[in-house]
């Protein structure tokens, strides 16, 4: 089941309208090949993508939203998911949003797909709308 959903959400992320943004913190960038990553490495790795998804920087948080969904089976952003909803409904660019949005989805915690499945009514984005209720498995 796990593996259908990444193969769903990665699917959903690459249909998306993505934004051609570099990550511009070295903290970022994975240490080595991420074959040869131990469980210590994923774990710091783990801590700079929430520091990133807490930035300032609009391209350090777009650029954690993207790795974040990348490493979703085994990094977990549980604890910058505030961080990550504020930027689903705050941010006026609809493109970050509904990269926020397959990041909440692919984190397979229910208070974010929980988030999701009520935001649903009060989006606007039609695009959003869509992969939303296919991430969160709602039918149409």
């Amino acid at each position: 089941m796990k593996t259908a959903k990444a193969t769903v959400l990665a699917s959903l992320l690459l249909l998306t309208t993505t934004l051609n943004v570099k990550a511009a913190d070295p903290d970022l960038e994975l240490p080595k090949p991420a074959t040869e990553m131990t469980v210590a490495d994923w774990s710091a790795y783990e801590g700079h993508i929430v520091e990133g998804l807490r930035s300032d920087h609009d391209g350090i948080v777009q650029a954690a939203l993207r790795l974040s969904i990348q490493y979703a089976e085994v990094v977990s952003i549980d604890d910058a998911l505030l961080d990550v909803m504020s930027v689903y409904r705050n941010h006026s660019d609809a493109r970050v949003r509904h990269l926020a949005a397959v990041a909440l989805a692919s984190t397979d915690n229910e208070l974010a797909l929980g988030y999701l499945r009520l935001s649903l009514d009060f989006e606007k984005n039609e695009a959003i709308r869509h992969t939303i209720k296919a991430a969160t498995s709602r039918t149409i």
